[in-house]
């Protein structure tokens, strides 16, 4: 993975366990700078700051994952679904104290402040953008040189998420996060977009908010919904489906040539039959990386944007893909 067996030398960077874990490590006393390290803001991400006295508690109620564990996973995957159990947004969570960050797309920042306001009630809980205070920007592996620590960059109001086992999200004031960065090489955000994609992380557009459950997209691998805490928004309906295992329909990575359109919610076909629907895709200097929620029987097949095309080939993920039991469900 790249940082681990690595003695340490020009940071120090005194993380969670957690992160260490993710980072291929089981102690904190070892991280390095890697030379291809790279940095990127951004600007397609905004940061909703929920706060109060019963903010944790309030969002245990909205959200697929448990928050009681917050604190060991700064970076936390979650969905927020409506009542048919259907994904509207996907988030990354971290905490400060009674404060809980939230890492959304920008598009779809207002929708899910208006609806958590509505479930706010007599909850202690303020709900606020903070996108105009705080910047977002994605890094993939490390720091390339220089010298900081998270208990400098959290003094300098910056908190660090892990988003995968080679890329952290940072979060704070523009300034700072030019203090923490300034020594990594630069990317566009397209690269980050690619890193997730490769990674298997889906992500959910305004255009296919709503359109599938979080096994479609493969939350429940990634460790973004828990099936034992307490009920949350559409928690009936996701812990049938798991439960019934009746999954025909899940999140698949492919690779195409570059240039072609593939917006999100576009069908993508396999010989004349509807198979699957884009849930993201990225062009690059490779060609298109490309996710979509494809129907398993479909799952070795050519897909095409029309009806007998193969542009569309299937890519690895780093995860396993359980195969559907059962009958035809949801």
């Amino acid at each position: 993975m790249g940082l681990h067996h690595v003695p340490f030398c020009q940071i120090v960077i005194a993380l969670p366990k957690a992160i260490c874990r993710v980072f291929g490590q089981m102690y904190c006393a070892t991280m390095v700078a890697m030379p291809d390290s790279r940095c990127t803001l951004l600007p397609a991400f905004s940061v909703v700051e929920v706060s109060g006295r019963d903010a944790r508690s309030f969002l245990q109620g909205q959200l697929t994952n448990d928050l009681l564990g917050l604190e060991r996973h700064p970076g936390l995957l979650a969905a927020a679904c409506d009542r048919d159990g259907r994904v509207l947004e996907i988030l990354r969570l971290a905490s400060r104290g009674d404060i809980v960050l939230i890492v959304i797309r920008r598009s779809l920042a207002a929708p899910l402040i208006t609806r958590l306001s509505n479930f706010v009630l007599r909850a202690e809980v303020s709900i606020e953008d903070r996108s105009q205070a705080l910047a977002v920007a994605g890094m993939m592996v490390a720091p390339a040189g220089g010298s900081w620590s998270q208990p400098e960059a959290a003094a300098a109001g910056v908190t660090v998420m892990v988003a995968g086992s080679q890329r952290l999200l940072l979060v704070g004031p523009p300034a700072s996060l030019e203090w923490v960065l300034h020594d990594a090489d630069r990317v566009s955000p397209d690269d980050w977009e690619r890193a997730c994609i490769k990674d298997g992380e889906p992500t959910v557009h305004p255009e296919t908010a709503g359109n599938w459950i979080p096994q479609m997209l493969n939350l429940d691998l990634l460790s973004a919904v828990s099936f034992t805490k307490g009920c949350y928004v559409g928690q009936e309906i996701v812990a049938r489906t798991q439960h019934l295992g009746r999954i025909k329909r899940r999140m698949l990575r492919y690779a195409g040539p570059a240039g072609a359109p593939f917006p999100p919610g576009l069908a993508l076909y396999s010989g004349e039959s509807r198979a699957a629907e884009v849930v993201t895709a990225c062009d690059g200097p490779h060609g298109m990386e490309l996710l979509a929620v494809t129907e398993m029987r479909f799952c070795s097949e050519l897909l095409g944007a029309r009806p007998g095309g193969s542009e569309l080939v299937p890519a690895d993920l780093p995860y396993s893909i359980p195969a559907p039991q059962g009958t035809p469900g949801r």
